[in-house]
Formats: structure tokens, sequence, C-alpha cells
């Protein structure tokens, strides 16, 4: 049995908004964060990668594509951060009492995500405004930077898993009250880290295969050879990954795993929909990159990606509803709505996507139609 004084109570001051509202908000607005965070981390490996064979091949496509990712990943990064305030917003108001006790916990790993940050940010700078410059030294700057955006994410993904864990808390604090502590006993950690890291490769997969698209018109060979690279990317991790999900479904104690196998009927629908959806663009993207006109067929797979995205952030979201299950009555909880903010908070989300929608179709412009 936990020691329910562990937890602190829930804040007296009512929340803003219905809580229904507040965790549709936290879903989207954190689906939005974490697709710029794909194509940050994502695309400083693939950008490594492709200086590293590029290299090796003495292969001008490899550099052109590196070239390119280099102009896209200070201004994902950009948006990777400023796309992350809201989630964490939302998180604190709904789960504050949870999430700020294992912040505490780890709070100096946690305060070093804003000097390593800082440090990956300016890497990526120098690698996308130095490109020529660097030369060879290309690989080690954006491969840097890169690991230090992937090691600030086993950070979070450290504190989620130890947010919805509070009987580990009191040995915790009382073996080591420094705020020192990380959370690598737990079994789903490493496969939960894992899933995000490979997702990301293969979202950056996809984005390679957008900048191959828009190259058709302007160079044909350069751009159906970035559709099929591109394609490598996105394909090898999804297939590594629906491991990696197997892997961090067992690794969940089994009154949480049974959840997606039938216990639970709407995260049973979560899980049947994003493994029919990925294996559907799976498919779509083996015929997309044979194909003589790969841009409908392409098209389609990243749809259904995006499908098999949003329901692996809404099984993720059922789980931890069902983690927090025993200390959350949320019936409970007094709400106070006020519209007034709500309504400006929305005409400025839909004005910044509205702008960041604008800026990637001046980054990427349209694809060639063939």
């Amino acid at each position: 049995m936990i020691d329910q004084t562990m937890i602190p109570d829930i804040d007296p001051i009512a929340l803003p908004a219905p809580i229904w509202l507040l965790k549709f908000l936290l879903l989207l607005t954190f689906t939005l964060h974490i697709l710029a965070m794909n194509v940050a981390v994502g695309g400083g490996f693939v950008a490594a990668f492709t200086e590293y064979f590029g290299r090796k091949k003495k292969s001008q496509n490899h550099f052109e594509l590196s070239r390119g990712i280099a102009k896209m990943l200070p201004p994902f990064t950009a948006f990777t951060i400023t796309l992350g305030v809201a989630p964490l917003l939302f998180l604190q108001v709904l789960y504050g009492q949870f999430f700020y006790t294992s912040t505490i916990l780890m709070a100096w790993p946690w305060l070093s995500v804003i000097v390593i940050f800082i440090l990956a940010y300016y890497g990526y700078y120098i690698f996308s405004f130095r490109w020529e410059k660097l030369n060879g030294k290309r690989f080690w700057a954006v491969l840097i930077s890169a690991t230090m955006l992937a090691t600030i994410g086993l950070i979070y993904v450290n504190n989620i898993v130890l947010m919805l864990t509070p009987d580990k808390w009191k040995a915790m604090y009382f073996a080591n009250p420094h705020g020192t502590h990380m959370n690598f006993d737990d079994a789903t950690l490493i496969p939960r880290y894992l899933h995000y890291i490979i997702s990301a490769l293969a979202v950056a997969g996809v984005v390679v295969i957008m900048w191959g698209m828009r190259k058709l018109k302007s160079d044909e060979q350069l751009g159906k050879w970035a559709i099929r690279y591109g394609a490598w990317w996105f394909l090898i991790p999804t297939f590594i990954n629906i491991g990696v999900g197997v892997w961090w479904l067992i690794a969940l104690p089994r009154e949480f795993m049974l959840m997606f196998m039938g216990g639970n009927q709407l995260a049973t629908g979560y899980f049947l929909v994003g493994l029919a959806s990925i294996f559907v663009c799976i498919m779509l993207m083996f015929v997309g990159m044979n194909a003589s006109k790969p841009i409908g067929k392409i098209m389609a797979a990243k749809l259904f990606f995006l499908i098999t995205i949003v329901t692996m952030i809404l099984m993720r979201h059922e789980l931890r509803e069902a983690y927090l299950k025993p200390y959350i009555n949320w019936d409970a909880v007094q709400t106070e709505p006020q519209w007034g903010v709500i309504i400006i908070f929305a005409l400025l989300l839909v004005g910044g996507l509205i702008t960041v929608i604008w800026m990637l179709k001046k980054s990427f412009g349209k694809p060639a139609i063939n």
C-alpha cells in the first residue's frame, strides 16, 4: 500500500476550463509538439548519417540532402520548444501534484535540460550556417547536437514515468533527498524511450521524402533518389519500432497490458486502429517508393502514418489515466471555466498554427505533380 501522504493534495484553486477540454488541449498540443520534436531529433541523426554515407561513397546526392536538412533543423528546434510549452502547462494543470513531486526527485537532471538544450540548439545553428566551412566536421557537429536533444528526451521520459509511480517516491526521497534521482529501474522506461527516438527517425524519413518530392521538378534524379532514401529511413525504423512497441507492451504491469488486449474497449480500439494504420502505411510506402508516379501513394502513406501517431498518443493517455486512477478522483476536482481566456488561447493557437504552416510552405513549397 502506498503512503497517501506522499501525494500532495489537489490544488484548491478551481481549474480554468472543463476537464475534458483541458485533456483535449493537452493531447492536441502534445501531438503538434511531438511532430516537431521528431523532425528536430530524428532529422539531426539522419543528417549525421547522411554526411557519413556521403563521405564514404563520395555521393553528391547525400551532400545535397545534408545541406537541405541543415536548413530545417534550427526552425524545427524552435517549433519543438515553442509547441512544447502548452502541453507542459496543461500537464501541470491536470496532474500537477504528481508531476511536481517527480520533478523534485530528479531536480538536477531536470534543470540540466536548459543548458543541454542551449548547447544543442547552438550546435544546430553552427551546422546550418557554417555548413560549407565545417566540411569534414559536419558529421560530429550535427551528431553531438542530436545526441544532446535525445538526452533531453531521456530526462523527460524519466520524469513522466516517475510521476506515474507514486509508490516509489518515499523510498527514493529518503534514500537520497538531493534531487539527483533517475528512474532506470522501471522496466517500461527504456522501451518507452526507444519507441519515441526510433519514431523520430521514421518521421525524419518522411521529411526527407517531402524534400525529395519538392526536388522532382528541378532535379528529377535527385528527387527520386531522396524519395527512395527517405522511404528506407522510414521503413527500417518502423519495422524495428514494431518490435520495440511489443517490448514496451510486455514490460507494462499485467493489468495495464491487458487494457490493450480487450480489457478496455477504448484502449483496445486505439491499439487495433494504430496497428492497422501502420501496416497500411508500410504497404503504401513500399509501393510509392518504387512507383514511377509516387506522389499520390506517398501522400496516402503520410496520412495513415499520422493516424498511427495520433492513436499512439491516445494509447499513451489511456495508460497514464490507468496508472493514476487510484490517486485521482476527477469528480472531486472543481472547475470554474474562464471562457474569455480560453477563447483568446484558441485564437492565438490557430493564428500560431497558420503562421507555422505558412513558414513550412515557404520552406518546402509544393511537390512536383507527376
